[in-house]
């Protein structure tokens, strides 16, 4: 593999990675070039139109989540697991919605599955952060998606404890549902100039939005409510706004036009109202037009009386950071395969290079036959994809990289799974996925795990395990590249069709076992073979028992996928051991009288030359004398 001449680019994606700060992460070292604003062209973001129409604003001008589903309401007391209630929300709504299936998720196992130090050690798997630190719905959709959530409430109740608890306490739950797609739409950050007039910029204030955009972007939030359930945004809470709110309502309203706060708060809009009065805003600060969010917080009715509130359209903050749900399934796989458990931070790519490849090498496990049926990739913009797989080896050749079938050829900015029109046997002790990024606009991306911010920061890398090329023949390892504990976005769903047994004592080939010694007892020969099934060792269909001896022809059945056969050195008679007999049928073959069969070659052959020879028959002879231990 060979380095790219051309200089890589890393393009941070900022906006949603952390609550409290805005401030990028600058890589001081890598000479890498930073451009500070999430990669999402005029073109990219008026695709959304695609799926809108005018009838949203004319047929809903007031739409309520509530009057489809019932929504709890939940209360998270001291904590600061707001983001933890607002992103359980919205799967919890979603799965109510769509499939009418009612669930209370624990935001519990959310905070401390993400959090970093235990009581015994350190979370493999966790965000650089502790239980009392906050989080975002990256975070959140990280967990969801690594595989490790939602958990249910009842499995880890909510309290009101932040302290430090043991490994133990977060591990052997239940998931109960697969997060397989979700969205994050385009940051709206509204600033004012000297004049009063609102403007529209992305949350790093280096691209503008026209008032027609944010109507696209702001009814794909309505339109996303309506067909999918919640969306967790971000907004401000805590002593320093209370000018902002107004709280002499059933329902408060709070409308901030102040950008220099930092959102420190995350909550669930469930629904709008276009005509929402102006006057019902604090009269210390009002927005200038009506119009509001209707949005779930998570402080219980103690604060007010049904536990949501409004937020002005014109508000800072409250469409920035949004992202929602688009598909939950059943479980469905045995494994994910996968070197970003802490989920997208950011993205890599070369300027107005319209394809990217990008490449995950993974270590299948070893005693299971698996095929690959789906895999998930995350991205910070739309784009076109094509899949290739190479489920021999290792290898990113292009002649052992095939193109696959897959259902659809889009990802989208957030999470995209793709499933396989065919599942794919993968045959090697290794496998690669590769995505072939075709821009929607003039650059590909590839979306990475990267320790570009503070909750990033336990992100980790090896070699030889993502890599990227400009043209899908040479390919060069991101490790290679400086770009420091980085790894690619893309995940593999694998289901286990069946179990291998594998043993660093014997020598294995197709369904058969040998080099197995003679006097091999069952406990022994048992210690020496590993498989993830159900093992059944029989001899003459009768399973073995305590101390029975091995014997060649011995039969092992690992579940109802495979059968093997053992052949034990030297034991060309099926006793366990080695006897005059089998000498004697060993002199008959060499001398061409009785030929053995393959069984009898293989057990033979005492020296493992591959044939059987005079020297065999000395071996043979030496080891029943005792000179020799096989």
């Amino acid at each position: 593999m060979h380095k790219s001449n051309k200089t890589i680019k890393l393009k941070l994606f900022i906006c949603f990675i952390i609550c409290m700060s805005f401030a990028p992460y600058t890589f001081a070292s890598t000479g890498l070039t930073e451009e500070q604003h999430i990669p999402q062209g005029k073109n990219n973001l008026l695709k959304l139109d695609t799926v809108l129409t005018d009838k949203i604003l004319l047929s809903n001008e007031k739409y309520d989540l509530r009057n489809s589903i019932e929504i709890s309401i939940k209360d998270q007391k001291t904590t600061s697991a707001c983001w933890a209630f607002a992103t359980n929300t919205v799967l919890e709504t979603n799965l109510e919605l769509r499939n009418n299936e009612r669930y209370d998720f624990s935001e519990r196992h959310v905070v401390y599955s993400t959090s970093k130090t235990f009581t015994d050690g350190i979370n493999s798997l966790g965000h650089n952060k502790e239980p009392a630190g906050g989080g975002n719905e990256l975070i959140a959709m990280a967990y969801y998606t690594s595989g490790r959530g939602p958990i249910l409430e009842e499995e880890m109740p909510f309290d009101v404890s932040e302290q430090r608890i043991s490994l133990s306490e977060i591990k052997n739950k239940t998931v109960q549902k697969k997060i397989t797609d979700y969205i994050i739409f385009p940051n709206v950050l509204k600033i004012k100039d000297e004049d009063s007039n609102i403007i529209y910029t992305d949350n790093t204030k280096s691209k503008k939005y026209t008032e027609m955009e944010v109507n696209l972007i702001r009814n794909s939030i309505k339109q996303h409510i309506i067909n999918y359930g919640a969306v967790v945004t971000m907004t401000v809470a805590g002593s320093a706004y209370y000018d902002y709110y107004n709280y002499d309502l059933d329902y408060p309203a709070f409308y901030s036009d102040n950008p220099d706060y930092v959102p420190n708060h995350q909550v669930a809009i469930i629904g709008w109202d276009d005509n929402y009065p102006v006057e019902n805003f604090n009269e210390k600060n009002r927005p200038s037009k009506p119009g509001a969010y209707l949005v779930l917080n998570s402080y219980g009715t103690n604060n007010y009386k049904y536990g949501c509130y409004y937020i002005s359209y014109e508000d800072c903050f409250v469409e920035c950071g949004a992202v929602g749900v688009l598909n939950i399934e059943d479980i469905d796989y045995t494994n994910i395969y996968q070197y970003d458990p802490l989920g997208l931070s950011s993205n890599v790519c070369i300027e107005n290079q319209e394809i990217l490849y990008g490449a995950n090498v993974f270590t299948k496990n070893k005693t299971s036959v698996e095929v690959l049926n789906e895999v998930s990739i995350a991205s910070t913009v739309d784009q076109k994809i094509e899949l290739y797989v190479n489920p021999l080896d290792g290898e990113l050749s292009a002649n052992k990289l095939q193109k696959v079938e897959i259902e659809q050829d889009t990802i989208r900015n957030g999470y995209t799974t793709i499933k396989l029109k065919t599942p794919i046997e993968l045959t090697g002790e290794k496998f690669v996925i590769a995505v072939k990024y075709i821009s929607n606009n003039q650059t590909a991306y590839i979306g990475i795990e990267v320790p570009n911010t503070a909750f990033w920061l336990t992100a980790t890398s090896n070699e030889g395990e993502s890599f990227y090329s400009e043209d899908g023949n040479t390919w060069a390892d991101l490790k290679s590249e400086n770009i420091n504990n980085a790894n690619i976005c893309i995940k593999a769903f694998t289901k286990t069709i069946g179990y291998n047994i594998i043993s660093d004592s014997y020598k294995i080939e197709e369904d058969l076992i040998y080099r197995v010694s003679p006097n091999t007892q069952l406990d022994v020969f048992k210690n020496n073979i590993q498989s993830s099934g159900n093992i059944k060792i029989l001899r003459n269909d009768i399973e073995l028992q305590g101390s029975d001896i091995i014997t060649t022809s011995t039969t092992i059945q690992v579940d109802d996928y495979k059968t093997y056969k053992v052949i034990v050195c030297g034991d060309i008679t099926g006793t366990g051991e080695i006897t005059t007999t089998d000498i004697s049928k060993l002199k008959l073959h060499l001398v061409g009288t009785e030929s053995l069969d393959e069984i009898g070659r293989i057990a033979a052959d005492m020296n493992y030359s591959g044939d059987v020879t005079l020297t065999d028959l000395s071996q043979m002879k030496s080891a029943i004398v005792g000179l020799i231990k096989l």
